[in-house]
């Protein structure tokens, strides 16, 4: 390859790797998924953040308790006990599809968060449902 092919070629890969890299860690932070299980012990995926975060749970249902979910956010500690940051119960998301239940959290330091579905309803170990939709923002701006 000629010198000048070569510095393109480098020009071009850099940038794709910056992008590929830059459009990474913003999608790390925010996510959502559809649909999400309501199973006691369920966890979501992983998220980093810092100071503040919100999740949302739209459109839940569930059968054999009453309407309501607990659910723990949870920090992740590499080298140690994953500690419990909150515990909120979830209602609103229960009135239906397009309705949603938002728990909100700041002060938090930089490291990865999950959630964790704890309780249905009055404790139901084997009672199941889902939510629509399932999302957590880390822009306080929104």
């Amino acid at each position: 390859m000629s010198g000048r092919r070569l510095r393109n070629f480098c020009v071009v890969a850099g940038t794709a790797a910056a992008l590929t890299i830059a459009t990474a860690t913003g999608a790390w932070a925010n996510w959502s998924k559809s649909p999400f299980s309501l199973v006691q012990g369920t966890t979501s995926q992983q998220w980093v953040d810092e100071q503040y975060n919100e999740f949302h749970f739209t459109g839940c249902d569930q059968a054999g308790t009453s309407n309501s979910v607990n659910v723990a956010l949870w920090q992740q500690i590499d080298f140690g006990t994953d500690t419990k940051i909150d515990t909120s119960t979830l209602t609103n998301c229960f009135n239906g599809a397009g309705y949603t239940s938002t728990a909100t959290q700041s002060n938090l330091p930089y490291d990865s968060y999950y959630l964790e579905v704890t309780k249905l309803g009055s404790g139901c170990g084997a009672c199941t449902g889902a939510a629509d939709k399932v999302s957590v923002d880390t822009t306080l701006a929104d």
